[in-house]
């Protein structure tokens, strides 16, 4: 039976401050599910309700069918989470913690699997000694061990190198086949990376459900940066891309940035275009900040009063 996960009419208070308001979703099936949103959108809160860290003002929780409130140690029993900025004990061993973990479950680690996974720090070295990263690696490490169905990961990438968040997508990536992973973070790219489904969120409220390649759509590149071997008339330019392009504008010393609907296959067309008649250096795709992509969807999910 596939893992699941239901949320019914959420809603949660401090004081006059809502955080969050009648938020429901269901998931009943395995892999990765983002919580997506900008800063006080709700996440950390949904997050911390869904552990049991605190309580919602009203609605429930099922996961695999049992209320987590009601029925708390049997509805947890198959969930691991890395919510907040958990740290392993101090005078623990990284070996020793991913042991004990595993043992909470009634598991046995698998340690140098997980070694090899999520390149962890030194196993002898005591918890206490490693930096912010390694302890967020080693607890990832450590909820892995348990074996849960269900995995609620808060922006588990944070404060983490590249090179560190390479191994944690790769392991996120491998175990969401069979497990349910709720993911959440701000980082629009890491979403579109490693998950099949976006819940976004705004003040309190789920404004969007769906998958990852509408997403995909939403967000698409309306321009592409290309840049010369030589300098180029732009008014020429202008005239060899005609009805292709929307607009094209000088963006410094032989490179411009040319905008268009977002048609991949206008994209090669301009690209073909490009190639057959100029020496072209570079030619890429153009990004919006994560502030700008965020102002948009809420914009057109109606988040934003």
């Amino acid at each position: 039976m596939s893992p699941s996960v239901q949320v019914e009419g959420l809603s949660k208070n401090f004081g006059k401050f809502t955080a969050l308001e009648s938020v429901s979703f269901e998931i009943d099936k395995p892999g990765c599910y983002a919580i997506l949103g900008p800063n006080g959108a709700g996440k950390t809160t949904l997050f911390r309700i869904l552990t049991t860290l605190i309580y919602p003002d009203s609605g429930r929780i099922l996961m695999n069918g049992k209320d987590i409130f009601r029925n708390k140690e049997e509805a947890l029993k198959e969930m691991g989470s890395l919510v907040s900025v958990p740290e392993p004990p101090d005078f623990m061993t990284v070996r020793e913690f991913i042991q004990f973990a595993a043992k909470l479950r009634g598991r046995e680690a698998d340690v140098e699997s997980l070694n090899a996974r999520l390149d962890l720090p030194n196993l002898n070295s005591k918890c206490g000694k490693l930096s912010k990263g390694q302890k967020r690696r080693t607890f990832l490490a450590a909820v892995i061990a348990q074996d849960p169905q269900i995995l609620i990961l808060d922006e588990p990438t944070d404060g983490l190198d590249p090179i560190e968040i390479y191994k944690v997508k790769s392991v996120i990536r491998e175990i969401k086949q069979n497990k349910t992973i709720l993911y959440s973070s701000h980082i629009l790219s890491e979403v579109i990376d490693m998950c099949d489904y976006v819940f976004i969120m705004n003040k309190g409220k789920i404004i969007y459900k769906g998958s990852v390649t509408n997403l995909e759509r939403i967000f698409r590149p309306t321009s592409v940066k290309v840049e010369f071997e030589y300098q180029i008339n732009p008014g020429i330019l202008k005239e060899l891309l005609a009805g292709m392009v929307t607009r094209v504008q000088e963006d410094g010393d032989r490179r411009f940035e040319i905008f268009y609907d977002g048609d991949s296959e206008t994209r090669k067309k301009i690209l073909r275009k490009l190639v057959e008649t100029y020496d072209v250096r570079s030619f890429y795709d153009s990004s919006s900040s994560l502030e700008n992509a965020f102002v948009r969807v809420l914009g057109v999910f109606g988040g934003r009063s």
